[in-house]
């Protein structure tokens, strides 16, 4: 994690120093390459730091962060441009902020590092190549592709949506605002619930079901009910996330591996984020029209659904009923 901070901290830095366009994409690469290891290292941190009754409340939180730190750039950075001058400075700004963490975090953090023995460190190839042949692995990398890439992609077209059916582009706004709440709204009810029942495979039944059809209406509906469908859509999807990232943890023969686990988990389906946004942007200029688009999204929203049906259940519960039928 701490690398993860100072490579985002330095690039994101350098970013307001570039001053041609080739600068800026090295360095805004360099930042992306520092936020990947960020996922990956949460479920290694709560596993070691919270009890696994807290797994999905702790993961939950944590994920917290990003729809927070979204609303708040998005809010401040106009106001921040105007008075520190430019783009430029704006990015020093939260370059030199995320430095700030990255020191707090080398001085403050309760160390997770446990010493590897050489033995230990001869196996990584092998436990790694066993990993990519794991059934479970897969199903959690295919269940981020969707959910990541509904939520990525809906969140980028949905201004131009709204724009194209005649609202302004405040209101557009305000509208793609609702689905950065429906993530921080499923990061605590998703995992606090799905702790509570000591559960995990409804929960991403019952999100991935709803996906479709609201991720698709959103695109569709008009009025008050696109509001609730953005929200809706950013609960849903986001929700399966918290309960994907909440797993490996609870899985014996993956959390000996957890951060290469969610390494595979996090590279390979945060390819959806990339290829499902170009994907709309083709499809709608085939049609003239964003309901292919909405209805390819919806279709990949319910692949949630049909990966959910493969999932084993690694709740409390199940252990529970299995303690009890020994003793």
């Amino acid at each position: 994690m701490l690398l993860a901070l100072t490579l985002m901290g330095f690039f994101g830095f350098a970013r307001g120093l570039a001053n041609n366009y080739t600068l800026l994409l090295v360095t805004q690469i360099f930042l992306g390459v520092g936020l990947s290891g960020v996922i990956p290292a949460v479920p290694r941190l709560v596993s070691c730091w919270f009890p696994r009754g807290k797994i999905g409340l702790a993961t939950g939180i944590c994920l917290a962060g990003f729809p927070i730190g979204d609303f708040v750039a998005l809010s401040f950075t106009p106001f921040l441009i105007s008075a520190l001058g430019g783009w430029h400075e704006v990015f020093q700004l939260y370059g030199a902020w995320c430095l700030f963490f990255a020191v707090l975090w080398w001085r403050f953090a309760v160390d997770t590092e446990t010493p590897n023995k050489p033995a230990e460190k001869a196996r990584l190839g092998i436990e790694f190549a066993k990993l990519l042949k794991n059934r479970l692995v897969w199903i959690l990398t295919g269940l981020y592709f969707c959910a990541g890439g509904c939520f990525d992609t809906l969140l980028v077209w949905l201004p131009n949506i709204m724009q194209e059916r005649g609202l302004d582009s405040f209101s557009a706004s305000t509208v793609a605002s609702m689905m950065p709440a429906g993530f921080l709204a499923s990061t605590i009810v998703v995992g606090a619930f799905s702790d509570k029942m000591g559960l995990r495979k409804p929960f991403v039944l019952i999100m991935g079901a709803t996906s479709g059809p609201v991720l698709f209406l959103t695109g569709t509906f008009a009025g008050l009910q696109v509001y609730i469908m953005a929200f809706l859509s950013g609960l849903c999807t986001v929700g399966v996330l918290t309960i994907i990232l909440s797993i490996p943890i609870e899985t014996p023969n993956l959390s000996a591996n957890l951060s290469s686990v969610l390494g595979i988990v996090a590279s390979v389906g945060n390819l959806s984020s990339f290829l499902l946004p170009a994907l709309v942007g083709h499809l709608r200029d085939i049609s003239g029209t964003f309901l292919l688009p909405m209805l390819m999204l919806a279709f990949v929203g319910e692949g949630m659904l049909a990966l959910g049906l493969l999932l084993p259940e690694t709740g409390r519960k199940p252990e529970t009923k299995t303690f009890t039928k020994q003793n």
